[in-house]
């Protein structure tokens, strides 16, 4: 008689003062929707059942086919399992764009709110300027008093001084994304500058990047699951990872459900060995080159 096996629960941690929650562990889809319609869907429904509950979506992934895509994982109750982090692709930081893309994500996905409702890339220096100036902030407000979004946050890659920039202007952001890994501490450290003033803020952290947009594998200074054990040992309440397949996606739940904290010791043990090769950068090229950024953030910049 074949027995199934229940996967072991993923870690719970804080989000907010008042009860809210995320999983450890949460699903980027934009590699996953490179895969195409059939995989996404699949790798999704995958995950959910293992227990991933946090999926960041976008109307910029795979030239907005991926949120119609995530519209058919979600249905038959997936919705109701996930919290989703919704990265809005209005790089003009503007009213008009964000509360539309909002409003079609929340169409085609026939979900009454948004979890997280995120500005993507947050990478260039008058980015702070222009989401108050242009209105996109306001727009995140507006959803979240309507009740269509619970969290308000930003996702930063490029360069730390920009975040702290943001988060200057005084606006009580509920959740911040950010690159960490052991390449980071040694690079224009977001865990060294970004991360403990979100926390002294009351903001929450969402680390994205653990293996450093592919390089720590590539790299043979730092395993892949000691990265990843590296960044769930740092005050974050949930890290995205990018699987593509099924094979990755269950090495990567099964990372989370067994790995155990580094202490103080065995983190500056793996920063030092990191720093040697990272000090220059070269493994973080979404830092110093536009490789990474978004064809469309790129374009509203003159790039």
């Amino acid at each position: 008689m074949s027995v199934t096996r229940t996967p072991a629960p993923l870690e719970l941690r804080s989000v907010d003062r008042r009860g809210g929650a995320t999983t450890i562990l949460g699903l980027g889809t934009r590699r996953l929707a490179e895969q195409g319609q059939l995989a996404t869907i699949r790798v999704i429904r995958e995950a959910i059942d293992a227990g991933i509950g946090v999926l960041e979506i976008s109307p910029g992934f795979a030239d907005g086919r991926a949120e119609k895509w995530v519209a058919m994982a979600l249905k038959d109750g997936y919705r109701e399992k996930v919290q989703l982090v919704w990265q809005c692709a209005a790089y003009l930081r503007d009213y008009k764009t964000s509360m539309a893309q909002l409003e079609a994500t929340l169409a085609a996905l026939k979900t009454d709110r948004v979890d997280v409702f995120s500005f993507h890339q947050v990478n260039y220096d008058n980015d702070p300027e222009w989401m108050y100036d242009h209105g996109g902030l306001d727009a995140a407000q507006e959803a979240q008093e309507q009740g269509r979004a619970r969290w308000i946050g930003f996702h930063a890659e490029k360069s730390p001084h920009i975040a702290l920039k943001l988060l200057a202007r005084g606006f009580a952001w509920n959740v911040a994304l950010m690159p960490l890994n052991p390449f980071d501490g040694s690079f224009r450290s977001f865990e060294k500058q970004v991360l403990p003033e979100v926390i002294r803020r009351g903001g929450a952290v969402i680390g994205t990047k653990p293996l450093a947009g592919g390089a720590v594998p590539s790299s043979k200074v730092v395993k892949a699951e000691e990265s990843f054990r590296y960044v769930w040992s740092l005050p974050v309440s949930c890290v995205l990872a990018g699987c593509e397949d099924s094979a990755t996606l269950k090495k990567t739940v099964k990372l989370a459900t067994t790995y155990k904290p580094f202490h103080a010791g065995e983190m500056d043990a793996l920063r030092q060995r990191a720093r040697a090769m990272a000090g220059d950068g070269r493994f973080e090229r979404y830092k110093t080159t536009q490789d990474f950024d978004s064809a469309a953030g790129r374009a509203v910049h003159g790039f």
